[in-house]
């Protein structure tokens, strides 16, 4: 997650000399609390580590930042602290496993975000809003715009207080300006949050500069005063004593004691958390992770990732994020360095998710493998230009005779449960077993397991729990089962009118997404029927299902065609690895994908298992059940928010 560090050394004392002679008229409405707060625990996803945190408009509040909905939280538990580049290195569309991490939220690309008011937002919390976007605006190259169809975008409203998610989280997110917060610097402060930005004492170094006095700090609120761990920030330069992100000494006092006290006699601890101004180590800060000139909005364009790896035959597709001050009427031109892998003519630029998105499909030569830079030309209205290149990785395919895709074996790459590789002419299936079972998205190296050496009679074992193993498929071996195709049409007829609850037919558990963000896993959790999904057929009759909180679609991560693949939501696109046919079995359906013939199923019961496609033979079947429908039947039982 990026925290706020300053990139100018000498910001110790001397260079804010002028700057601290300043006092903090304002206070700190976002520390405001009401004397009994309603509280409530969660586990840090991947930890065992609780976390108190308030409960506030059916958020969880951590300080004044966000950590999620209460309801998803207490289901799922708190997402990693994590904001990386929109524009990610990579973006794996091969069958060929990747490392998918997932992060919690994203920086905003081209330096820009767009923002909308609640109707019922006061004037005096707009104006504040305003004066302190032009507080970050008027020495950064951030912009602020106001949203006309762009779909990632801030919505400011009066809520219980101030406070804002960190970083972008993918749609729409809220920032809460609410009574007794409309202050410039309040407002500049959780618009920081939203750009990326922690609390400055929560850095890792930060018992280096100050120490924190627990004994004076309400007991609820201890964890508010967590260090971030040194993956979990980008850190630029000394410790900013004087950031408009830093907590005030007395920052949740029990006792009218100082709660965080500088070690450096020089600071005047008065000053910590002013919320003024930015400093001028928060202006470095901002200029490092969002560069550019203070002015007017350049036209710019960036790729959602830097690569595309794509198999050979097997198009790809990147979002491409524009900003500029008229993106109406523009001109692309696109090239590519290696005609042989892919032509000019091969990329295609399509309509986007908004009037600042469009979607560059890629198809490459026929037959062609290996590697080519491709560039889109954005040309405007008023003659101003930008570009964006993207590496193109076409891998080659063979098959081996049983439908299953191989590809060389490489030592350097990342192979999982169930894939295929050529060694020396020979064909080989990876076994992966976590605990005994298929490892699903678990990955290894190949260097740990050569099919040559690493065998079922000499495995590379791990921790006691992990063993794998290659077996051949041919020249004598048993070759892997092929993947039952699906029919052209989907039969199954359901009513696309309603909202479905969709449980495990013998679990009893739901299909739960972790978060309702793009690349977010989906899991099997019991979640007492919270999680709702809206169903679309196409002409086809497949389903795409959407969850109904933030219209994101079921997918299975880059199209992936083996057994162990992920289930995740992402945006729609209309693919056919978004595409399910709901086919009758056990009592329930198997939800099956119409791009591969796997069907939805997790590897045990456990609460938190995660969902990936594996063979209909063993793959779970759902229970389908219209979700409760007040206007149909009206109950005094109040919904899970």
């Amino acid at each position: 997650m990026k925290l706020k560090f300053s990139a100018l050394t000498l910001l110790v004392v001397t260079a804010l000399g002028a700057f601290a002679q300043t006092t903090n008229a304002v206070g700190n409405p976002e520390l405001s609390v009401p004397r009994k707060p309603v509280l409530a625990t969660a586990k840090l996803q991947g930890s065992d580590e609780q976390i108190t945190y308030r409960v506030v408009d059916g958020y969880a509040l951590y300080g004044d930042i966000v950590l999620g909905k209460h309801a998803d939280i207490q289901r799922t538990g708190i997402r990693p602290f994590t904001v990386g580049e929109w524009s990610k290195p990579s973006v794996n569309q091969s069958h060929i496993p990747s490392d998918n991490h997932y992060a919690s939220a994203s920086r905003w690309p081209n330096n820009t975000v767009y923002y909308v008011y609640d109707s019922q937002l006061s004037q005096a919390a707009r104006n504040a809003i305003q004066a302190g976007m032009k507080l970050i605006s008027d020495k950064t190259a951030v912009r602020f715009v106001a949203r006309s169809s762009e779909p990632n975008y801030v919505r400011f409203f009066a809520g219980g207080g101030c406070y804002s998610m960190v970083g972008m989280q993918g749609s729409a997110q809220d920032i809460s300006i609410g009574s007794g917060c409309e202050y410039p610097g309040t407002a500049a402060h959780e618009m920081l949050h939203a750009l990326g930005w922690m609390h400055e004492q929560m850095r890792p170094d930060r018992d280096s500069y100050v120490r924190i006095n627990e004994q004076n700090v309400e007991d609820w609120a201890k964890g508010n005063f967590t260090k971030l761990r040194t993956n979990q920030v980008d850190t630029v330069g000394s410790y900013d004593y004087y950031s408009v992100m830093h907590y005030p000494s007395w920052a949740f006092s029990k006792n009218g004691q100082d709660t965080i006290v500088p070690l450096d006699s020089r600071i005047d601890a008065r000053q910590m958390g002013q919320r003024s101004d930015l400093s001028p180590g928060d202006v470095a800060s901002v200029q490092k992770f969002y560069p550019g000139t203070t002015g007017t909005i350049p036209l710019k364009a960036t790729f959602s990732a830097q690569q595309l790896v794509v198999d050979e035959n097997v198009g790809g597709s990147l979002t491409l994020d524009l900003a500029g001050s008229d993106l109406t009427g523009l001109r692309f031109e696109t090239r590519s360095d290696n005609q042989q892998v892919v032509l000019a003519t091969g990329v295609t630029v399509q309509a986007g998710a908004g009037v600042n998105q469009r979607l560059i499909k890629v198809v490459p030569v026929k037959d062609a493998f290996g590697s080519a830079n491709v560039t889109v030309k954005v040309i405007a209205r008023d003659g101003k230009e930008a570009s964006a290149t993207f590496k193109l990785n076409v891998i080659e395919v063979k098959t081996d005779g049983g439908g299953t895709t191989a590809t060389k074996y490489d030592a350097g790459g990342k192979y999982k449960h169930g894939d295929v590789v050529d060694l020396n002419g020979k064909r080989y299936t990876m076994t992966l077993l976590v605990n005994g079972q298929p490892g699903g998205t678990y990955w290894i190296w190949g260097s740990y397991c050569n099919p040559a050496s690493c065998t079922k009679d000499k495995p590379f074992n791990y921790g006691g729990w992990l063993s794998t193993y290659w077996t051949p498929t041919d020249g004598g071996g048993t070759k892997p089962p092929t993947i039952p195709p699906t029919t052209t049409k989907c039969a199954t007829v359901l009513d696309v009118a309603r909202d479905y609850q969709i449980v495990q037919n013998g679990s009893r558990k739901s299909l739960t997404p972790a978060g309702d963000v793009a690349s977010a896993p989906l899991l099997l959790w019991q979640d007492g029927g919270a999680s709702r999904w809206r169903l679309q057929r196409n002409a086809d009759g497949y389903y795409q299902i959407a969850s109904k909180v933030g219209g994101l679609a079921i997918d299975v991560a880059n199209g992936v065609k083996t057994a162990g693949a992920e289930a995740i939501l992402w945006p729609v696109t209309g693919g056919e690895n978004q595409q399910w046919c709901p086919q009758s079995a056990n009592g329930g359906y198997q939800l099956v994908a119409r791009h591969s013939g796997m069907a939805l199923g997790t590897a045990n019961t456990n609460d938190g298992a995660r969902v990936v496609q594996e063979a209909l033979a063993g793959a779970e079947a759902w229970l389908l059940s219209p979700a409760a429908d007040p206007s149909r039947a009206p109950s005094t039982k109040k919904l899970p928010q």
